[in-house]
């Protein structure tokens, strides 16, 4: 019990060279703060910030996307994607999200936010799903 109480919390070194927004200092913080918190924070963060569709919160969305470590942070993350359609910089995750290493690995949660984007139709996505 002592060592579970006095552990050195895990901190994430975040290359922000990769993320190819404008983040602010805040920003920037936001997201260390955000990888430092368990799977399970982050996909009720994810979830809760997603679903309200601020776009305040897009650069989260952003991140937990294309580089979360944890697979089910990343699917929760997509499949709120359709709600920050209208964010200047939803183009440029979308397409981060088409190169064939990274959408590829994320399905069938990758293939549904293309549908429910308009970009797939229903057929394609039950012809993906079927694979």
């Amino acid at each position: 019990m002592f060592k579970k109480l006095f552990k050195k919390k895990k901190t994430t070194k975040i290359n922000f060279d990769q993320i190819d927004l404008n983040l602010s200092e805040q920003g920037k913080q936001s997201i260390k703060k955000f990888c430092n918190r368990t799977d399970k924070e982050r996909i009720g963060d994810i979830m809760t910030l997603g679903d309200k569709g601020d776009n305040n919160f897009f650069y989260l969305i952003y991140y937990a996307s294309l580089f979360d470590p944890d697979l089910n942070v990343r699917f929760a993350a997509l499949k709120r994607i359709p709600n920050f359609k209208d964010n200047p910089n939803f183009d440029l995750l979308i397409n981060n999200l088409n190169k064939p290493e990274i959408g590829e690995n994320l399905e069938p949660y990758y293939s549904m936010m293309l549908c429910n984007l308009g970009k797939i139709t229903p057929e394609e996505l039950n012809i993906r799903m079927s694979k």
